[in-house]
């Protein structure tokens, strides 16, 4: 069961003056669903079809110092996405390539920090979500998320998030990447 709620988010990523605020939830095996934040009016979500041109972008952390935006910009143009990234703050990314607003979420090790290691709380609602969306979500290394051995991910460096059809090309850039 996962379940994040996003105040700031708007209901449509492309009308940004319209209603903002999002709620996501998913169970295993049953799917994904949103609903706009106060309502119980729950729908079902999808990640972005493999050839939705328009929805061909990707997200990232807004703080620079959360990741290596210029080795995740190259990743995300290395698998055909152009468009400048959309910089959102918290698992809202997730939420977003759930619904089919971006195909791609990276998070790569910043080069500043490279001890880091990711934290549960910060990625388990939201890689779930995805799956259950129709999405794929692993480690840079293509290694499921280990959501059970700790509260610090050791076993995983970095977070693919993705619609699916992507996910192998962004992995296998990281790896031809160094």
């Amino acid at each position: 069961v996962a379940a994040l709620a996003c105040p700031q988010l708007p209901l449509n990523l492309d009308d940004s003056a319209g209603p903002v605020g999002v709620v996501f939830a998913a169970v295993r095996g049953q799917g994904a669903q949103m609903s706009p934040l106060g309502s119980a009016n729950f729908a079902p979500i999808r990640v972005a079809p493999p050839d939705d041109a328009a929805r061909l972008r990707f997200v990232e952390s807004v703080e620079a110092a959360h990741g290596d935006q210029p080795r995740q910009q190259a990743i995300a143009r290395a698998v055909g996405i152009t468009a400048p990234s959309l910089r959102m703050d918290s698992q809202v990314k997730y939420g977003a390539v759930a619904r089919g607003d971006a195909a791609l979420y990276l998070r790569l090790p910043s080069p500043k920090h490279p001890n880091y290691r990711e934290k549960i709380w910060d990625h388990a609602a939201g890689s779930l979500i995805i799956e259950e969306a129709g999405g794929r979500v692993t480690d840079m290394h293509g290694q499921p998320l280990n959501f059970a051995a700790d509260y610090l991910m050791h076993d995983n460096r970095g977070v693919v998030a993705s619609s699916g059809a992507i996910h192998a090309a962004a992995l296998a850039a990281l790896q031809n990447s160094g």
